[in-house]
């Protein structure tokens, strides 16, 4: 018998300067949505998300300019979003 195709989970994270900045440094590309005022990170829950997020949780060193770099880059496209909404 097969399976029905699910559709891929999301997990939201609101800790963009943080988790959502690693996941994004490291190409784990996120959709992002409007909640209210806020904007949301959505990842797929997948093994990726979870590799990345318990390299996060174990301070992973990074290098400093590249992860300033990916949290500029995604503010400026949460700004972009609220500001077209």
């Amino acid at each position: 018998m097969k399976k029905a195709h699910s559709p891929s989970k999301k997990i939201p994270i609101l800790d963009i300067p943080g988790h959502g900045s690693f996941q994004f440094l490291h190409g784990n590309n996120p959709e992002m949505a409007m909640n209210g005022t806020r904007v949301t990170l959505l990842f797929d829950a997948n093994e990726t998300f979870y590799e990345l997020s318990a390299r996060y949780n174990n301070n992973e060193p990074v290098n400093v300019l590249d992860f300033v770099n990916a949290q500029r880059q995604l503010k400026a496209r949460m700004f972009s979003m609220k500001a077209g909404g």
